[in-house]
């Protein structure tokens, strides 16, 4: 199965993994969820593409945030946005530096990979009164997950989805996976006074022929088949690209791509 709507095609690094875990109507939802992503410029925007990835897994409470992991000071929250967390939760979370002394916020910003925030708690011994300010609300069960800096970016991220009962499912680590990319591409251009178009990246007709072909769920093998160049060569176009755009995998090259508008999504 491949993410598809309307002609286009996304798929990740490692398809098998996880493509098997979606269906064709959470393929669709994700690529509306990207397509929203790209055209996200205020907060506003950003609240309401929460009710589109609603659609695809149920939680009670979200966050995005931008920051870094400081040195020896844990977490620095630089920018964010509540998307519906308890006010007052949020006010006694950050006023007493728990974002500093998580274990899921410092896992996130060492990592930057999907963590369900029991297991988190359970492997790290959570200190016991940043869980017990989560039950009180409420917030018991759910993920977090972040992308590293992107394009230049100095700031890493963290989203918070969460509830009273969200289940462990690697549907949901897939759909992160998927999702987190754009969604952490949005938040910096909210966050940012540059406009993407400006950056001066240059692909040569190659590479964007190679990406295009990766757009359409194409593997390394299929795209030396169509194009008639060995495999080999398009793994360097595919290392060149990554790191033109300073991208970390191939869904994050795709999201890079499509926000700066070097190939087109439809």
């Amino acid at each position: 199965m491949v993410l598809e709507k309307n002609g286009i095609i996304l798929s990740p690094s490692e398809p098998s993994e996880l493509i098997s875990c979606l269906s064709n109507n959470d393929a669709i939802t994700l690529l509306e969820i990207i397509h929203k992503s790209i055209s996200c410029n205020t907060e506003a925007d950003f609240i309401n593409l929460s009710l589109k990835i609603k659609e695809l897994f149920p939680f009670e409470f979200a966050s995005a945030m931008l920051g870094f992991h400081g040195s020896g000071k844990g977490p620095v929250i630089l920018h964010g946005i509540n998307i519906s967390f308890p006010e007052e939760w949020v006010s006694e979370y950050f006023s007493r530096n728990y974002h500093q002394k998580s274990a899921l916020s410092k896992q996130n910003f060492e990592t930057y990979k999907p963590q369900y925030m029991t297991e988190t708690w359970k492997q790290t011994r959570q200190l016991p009164e940043i869980k017990s300010l989560c039950l009180d609300f409420g917030i018991r069960e759910g993920y977090a997950h972040g992308s590293s800096p992107l394009f230049g970016g100095q700031d890493g991220s963290m989203f918070c989805f969460s509830g009273s009962s969200m289940e462990h499912s690697s549907r949901t680590e897939a759909i992160l996976e998927f999702a987190v990319p754009h969604l952490h591409l949005a938040l910096s251009h909210i966050f940012s006074n540059r406009k993407p178009e400006m950056h001066n990246v240059v692909l040569s007709t190659r590479e964007k022929d190679v990406l295009n072909w990766l757009k359409q769920g194409k593997s390394s093998w299929d795209i030396s088949a169509i194009l008639g160049i060995s495999e080999r060569t398009v793994n360097y176009h595919v290392y060149n690209i990554m790191e033109k755009l300073e991208a970390v995998n191939r869904p994050q090259a795709l999201a890079i791509a499509l926000r700066l508008g070097l190939i087109e999504i439809a």
